[in-house]
């Protein structure tokens, strides 16, 4: 299953929500609005069943949700992995309870994981070093399956992949200038924070993202120099459930991919810079002791160069607010600082790779 499929052909698109409540007791239960900080433009509420156990039903579709239109996610993928269960045994718990049509829009219902989920804002703290473990333990295994052999099963071709040059194209300049010129109010914040960042990141950075935001193809080709995993897709803290029995739950498959770990590892960096404890190179160094001798991981150098490329890529913008507001960072380091050093360490990688 693609990026191509469309919604009316995707599993959940059989299923009416009616049906999907009745099956876990939650008919005629209230739904009260559930605010959240989600980017993509999907709606949530809360359902609390007369036993107290809590739900949320999220509501999507391709007019509804920008992340959608923009990775050419016709099917719904988050709606599509959880109405057809993952095909192999991840070594997660599952947060997903099925999903459904609602009105011609995608109804993804989960358990209420917000006790669990971590906090991701600038206001959060740093999480300590053993929650990073634990995260970093559980996003390893799932690179670490087998995932080229999984994907050539019949079952496996079912997981929606996004594509990805939508993927790593998703934040750029040249898309954020396509989001305002769409009306979309994120775009005009995008914009804000890419001319932060090229008033603020040395001149040698601001060309190879200038470069690589017109023809991402160089970074692409780099990156198919790489052996490639099953990628959570969007692994910011918030899309993560540290469950009570010790698992890890993922939430937000929207942007599952099959690439390098890279692409996700520099997500994870650039996403989570104000709760991570430790500098970029040492959670990369971490989360390879926890890979071992992965098949995913290849080459470690070439992997922490593309990685520090993608993610200035995805989110210079942002480093670029951050660093003309003064932040302080966790690890004791300014936002200047930290902008310098992805800036220097892009250019490198630039030079080596691409």
């Amino acid at each position: 299953m693609t990026g191509s499929l469309r919604a009316a052909e995707a599993p959940w698109a059989r299923r009416p929500l009616a049906d999907l409540l009745s099956a876990h007791r939650l008919a005629g239960v209230r739904e009260e609005p559930f605010p959240n900080n989600g980017w993509s433009g999907a709606e949530l509420t809360r359902l609390v069943r007369p036993d107290g156990a809590a739900f949320i039903v999220k509501r999507t579709s391709w007019s509804m949700d920008w992340i959608a239109r923009s990775t050419r996610d016709h099917a719904l993928r988050e709606a599509v992995v959880a109405a057809d269960p993952i095909p192999f045994q991840l070594p997660l718990s599952n947060a997903y309870l099925g999903a459904a049509i609602d009105d011609g829009r995608a109804a993804i219902l989960m358990p209420d994981l917000s006790a669990e989920l971590l906090p991701w804002d600038e206001d959060a703290g740093a999480i300590d070093r053993a929650t990073l473990d634990r995260v970093l333990e559980a996003f390893a295994a799932l690179h670490g399956l087998p995932w080229a052999e999984l994907r050539a099963r019949p079952e496996g071709l079912r997981w929606p992949w996004c594509p990805l040059r939508e993927r790593i194209e998703l934040l750029t300049p040249a898309a954020a200038q396509r989001y305002e010129a769409g009306g979309l109010p994120i775009g005009r914040r995008f914009l804000e924070g890419w001319a932060a960042f090229d008033r603020l990141a040395p001149a040698g950075a601001v060309e190879v993202i200038e470069r690589l935001g017109r023809d991402s193809k160089p970074l692409l080709d780099a990156l198919d120099r790489l052996p490639s995993a099953g990628l959570h897709g969007d692994l910011k803290l918030a899309n993560v459930a540290l469950r009570p029995d010790g698992s890890v739950a993922f939430i937000d498959w929207q942007m599952t991919a099959f690439a390098p770990i890279a692409v996700d590892l520099g997500w994870f960096l650039v996403s989570n810079v104000s709760q991570l404890p430790a500098e970029p190179e040492a959670v990369f160094e971490r989360y390879l002791a926890f890979a071992g001798p992965s098949a995913a991981v290849g080459d470690p150098e070439q992997q922490l160069d593309l990685t520090i490329l993608v993610g200035l890529l995805l989110r210079g913008w942002r480093k670029g607010l951050d660093a003309e507001a003064g932040l302080m960072l966790p690890t004791g380091q300014s936002a200047v600082d930290d902008l310098r050093w992805w800036s220097e360490r892009a250019m490198i990688a630039a030079h080596r790779r691409l």
